[in-house]
């Protein structure tokens, strides 16, 4: 969990903090209208439809701030060197991504380290995690647990309803199989697990001593015990 700040620092800093200029408004918009005497008038199932589509978006907007403040604070490297062994020696500043997010799309701002012929770094990707593609962990996540449940066509409007993003049926069915890629192999490799238990506890039954519930009989099983005459335990 992040360290708490106490609130009047927080407030200080954020005011400094022009990257979350657009959020303070979208929040400052939020207590206006809740404030408001439209708002008093509404029921609240309104209010909360309203709250959930401006809270998604004041998430979104708290997100791209985040976001916007890392780039501010990216400063470039003489070079990087990638998995090839090549030196990437060319910075290119302020390259933009997409990046969509259970709040909302938002862009991703980072520095390029090129090399003539051959494909480009962007280190702020691998600090943040991202994907070659642009969809977030939280949106594959929930497309992950909604097609499990469901059909694609399903699994896409239930995103689209209860979250601020949004994934098409085709990109959906290529993020399950992205998750479920390693699945076979994670599997082969438990069962070559040896188990490293030398001892075995074995349980035998008989099935001696089971007590029968002659209530739960139907007709003819009844009248078979009564004119059986044979022994059962109640």
């Amino acid at each position: 969990m992040p360290a708490r700040v106490p609130m009047i620092e927080a407030y200080n800093n954020l005011l400094k903090l022009e990257s979350f200029i657009s959020a303070t408004q979208q929040f400052e918009a939020l207590v206006v209208y809740l404030a408001s005497q439209g708002a008093c008038l509404e029921q609240h199932g309104n209010i909360e439809q309203y709250l959930q589509t401006a809270g998604n978006e004041l998430l979104r907007r708290l997100l791209q701030g985040h976001l916007d403040h890392r780039a501010t604070h990216e400063r470039p490297r003489q070079s990087v060197t990638g998995a090839d062994g090549i030196r990437r020696t060319y910075c290119r500043q302020s390259v933009p991504r997409r990046l969509a997010t259970v709040f909302g799309e938002v862009t991703v701002t980072r520095h390029a380290y090129q090399k003539r012929g051959h494909h480009s770094l962007y280190p702020m990707d691998q600090e943040l995690n991202l994907s070659a593609d642009k969809y977030s962990d939280g949106l594959r996540q929930r497309v992950a647990i909604e097609s499990s449940k469901s059909s694609f066509d399903e699994t896409v409007r239930s995103i689209a309803f209860n979250t601020g993003g949004a994934v098409p049926k085709r990109q959906s069915m290529q993020l399950v199989t992205k998750a479920a890629i390693d699945f076979e192999a994670f599997y082969q490799t438990r069962a070559d697990q040896k188990e490293s238990t030398s001892n075995l506890l074995v349980i035998t039954t008989d099935a001696k001593g089971i007590v029968m519930h002659k209530e739960d009989l139907r007709q003819y099983c009844r009248q078979f015990l009564a004119e059986s005459g044979r022994l059962y335990q109640r």
